[in-house]
């Protein structure tokens, strides 16, 4: 079994779990700890986005990458090459 590396921490629970779902729809199994710490107490403390060791590059890179350029109007035509 391999060990489990903490990734990031979030102090707002909704951040926590947009990482977390961009993670697990790259087919990344993913922990959140204190998660169930927050429902008995909010404000408790982070809360920490754990992955196995062996995921752990790949699960840096998908959180790095901002994805499209928020500038960039995805509904704009393409230029057409000739």
């Amino acid at each position: 079994m391999s060990e489990v590396v903490t990734i990031a921490s979030f102090t707002e629970p909704l951040e926590a779990e947009m990482a977390r779902l961009r993670l697990q729809s790259a087919g990344i199994e993913t922990f959140l700890a204190g998660e169930n710490a927050r429902i008995m107490e909010p404000g408790l403390g982070p809360l920490q986005l754990q992955v196995s060791s062996e995921d752990e590059a790949d699960a840096r890179a998908i959180l790095a990458d901002p994805g499209l350029d928020a500038t960039a109007d995805p509904g704009a035509a393409k230029p057409e090459t000739a």
